[in-house]
């Protein structure tokens, strides 16, 4: 019986350890985020990973699952809810990408000569249009949940691609 016992100890402290490593790496890599978000790193920024965005809420997709076999309306309604889930996901995403972006803009403009004061006019007409697309489709999306209209978020990807583009030219060693 007391091998047993021995055996079970070791599992337990076995088990222990790989929790509490699993744990203290996922806390790191979380600090390790946080981290590259607050020094603005937009080298991670690709508008290539929103492209899903545009088709998880595509009635094309839901008209194919309510048309298959054995498909019943709480099917539909969790695939739905899934699928805003999803979205939502993704334009947290696009809102800290947007955040990183124009906090290396707005450092840049802080750092810029003379030259390049038209960086702060353009930081803010940016931020202005990102934040109305933004509401704009909050409301789209709020709608969407009741049925009515639809929801396209290119034009929000459209500006922050604008605004890495802009970054890009600005970040650009001047030549004289």
């Amino acid at each position: 019986m007391t091998g047993w016992v021995a055996a079970g100890w070791v599992v337990t402290v076995g088990s222990i350890v790989v929790v509490s490593a699993t744990i203290a790496r996922i806390w790191l890599q979380r600090r390790r985020n946080r981290e590259a978000d607050d020094f603005g790193e937009s080298s991670g920024f690709s508008i290539s990973r929103y492209q899903p965005m545009e088709h998880l809420l595509s009635e094309e997709d839901f008209a194919f699952l309510a048309s298959q076999p054995g498909y019943e309306r709480k099917i539909g309604a969790r695939w739905k809810r899934e699928r805003r889930r999803l979205f939502r996901l993704y334009l947290d995403e696009l809102k800290r990408d947007f955040r990183r972006l124009h906090a290396e803009a707005r450092i840049m403009a802080a750092n810029a000569d003379a030259e390049s004061a038209e960086l702060v006019g353009i930081l803010m007409r940016q931020q202005v249009m990102f934040w109305r697309a933004m509401i704009s489709l909050e409301l789209r999306l709020a709608l969407r949940t009741a049925g009515i209209g639809r929801v396209d978020v290119r034009p929000l990807i459209e500006l922050i691609e604008a605004m890495r583009l802009n970054l890009a030219r600005f970040s650009e060693p001047r030549t004289a």
